[in-house]
């Protein structure tokens, strides 16, 4: 398996801090596979349960993404 050595900056455009838990594939996303309708996520609390890491942002995404199965009040 080769080693993908490209890291992903430690600052969103904002300039505020990337969460340390999240993994060098999170990165900004303009389709519909995005962190805010991941089943993973809270949108309440800006939290992610797949890298249990708080201010993750909705409009990003990892290779972790999960389909959301059902529809529920965060």
């Amino acid at each position: 398996m080769p080693i993908d050595n490209k890291k992903r900056g430690i600052f969103y455009p904002d300039g505020r801090i990337i969460p340390y838990k999240m993994p060098n594939d999170y990165r900004k996303q303009s389709s519909a596979n995005s962190c805010g309708n991941c089943g993973m996520f809270s949108n309440r609390r800006f939290y992610c349960g797949v890298h249990n890491s708080m201010e993750v942002r909705d409009t990003w995404t990892c290779n972790s993404w999960r389909k959301r199965r059902i529809k529920r009040d965060d």
